[in-house]
């Protein structure tokens, strides 16, 4: 159930960072790097939220799920962090 939570929880930010990225009004000297960064969250995200979804769903390896589940904030903070240091 956990797995179900944290998944859905995570779908949900993917939404909400790609509609932020993909279909912002930015100025359009920056629109590749909004269109960059979308790309990064997605793939983060078919990585590990979308196959802990899957296993969630099948009920197949529910620590590995629960493992992908909490990979994507993990993955998603760290490519925050890296954009930070890249351009401060």
């Amino acid at each position: 159930m956990a797995v179900f939570i944290v998944g859905g929880l995570d779908a949900l930010g993917w939404l909400l960072v790609c509609a932020a990225t993909f279909f912002s009004q930015s100025d359009p000297a920056t629109k590749a790097l909004d269109n960059f960064a979308g790309f990064a969250v997605t793939v983060v995200f078919l990585l590990t939220g979308a196959p802990a979804l899957v296993l969630a769903w099948r009920d197949r390896a529910p620590r590995l799920a629960l493992a992908l589940s909490l990979g994507f904030p993990t993955g998603f903070v760290l490519l925050f962090a890296v954009a930070v240091v890249a351009f401060a």
